[in-house]
């Protein structure tokens, strides 16, 4: 099994992409420049045509295969549980990457570092964390980088915010080679735009 392969397996063990492809259902389609409702709270408008897997409170986006490019739209992460929803944090285990109400954006940044670390992901930084408006919602976006195992280095952004008690993420990544250049300003466009329901 391919490198690649095997941290696309371990991310479906921690649940970000088990329900997308247990049906084993072909892809929906996001057309360019057509508003979209995605996981029930976004609207988005892309200029380029993506892949669309979808599940209860997340979606996966791809133009060329998730090894290549992706977006992870994860909504609705309860207090307590970890930032990629699928544990909960307990007496045993009080400690790990767990989104609590109240953590200030530069706590819930690194959390989301140590949830991104966790997926067996080497060498994760995350740099420039800033506040960015969308609509009604002041979200933070910030930039990161990691290694898989094979040499590939990637690059992206994560964008966060709380609402209604629960934290909401969109994850961007490419491999830094071509993809993450061509793809990127796609990407930044479409979340400029974005809308989300209060």
């Amino acid at each position: 099994m391919r490198i690649v392969d095997r941290w696309i397996v371990r991310a479906l063990a921690v649940g970000l992409l088990a329900l997308l492809t247990a049906c084993g259902a072909p892809p929906g389609i996001v057309r360019p420049n057509e508003p979209t409702r995605v996981t029930r709270i976004f609207t988005a408008t892309t200029p380029v045509e993506w892949a669309r897997y979808k599940s209860y409170n997340a979606e996966l986006w791809t133009i060329d295969g998730t090894a290549l490019n992706r977006i992870l739209w994860l909504v609705n992460i309860r207090d307590k549980y970890h930032v990629f929803g699928l544990t909960k944090a307990t007496k045993r285990r009080p400690d790990g990457p767990f989104y609590r109400k109240g953590m200030d954006a530069g706590e819930i940044e690194a959390v989301l570092r140590d949830g991104i670390t966790g997926l067996g992901l080497a060498n994760v930084k995350s740099t420039n964390l800033r506040p960015v408006k969308i609509g009604n919602f002041t979200a933070f976006r910030f930039d990161m980088s990691f290694d898989v195992g094979n040499g590939l280095h990637y690059l992206g952004n994560m964008t966060f915010f709380e609402r209604r008690e629960k934290l909401n993420l969109i994850w961007f990544s490419a491999p830094a080679e071509y993809y993450h250049a061509r793809d990127a300003k796609n990407v930044d466009r479409m979340l400029a735009d974005l809308q989300i329901r209060d």
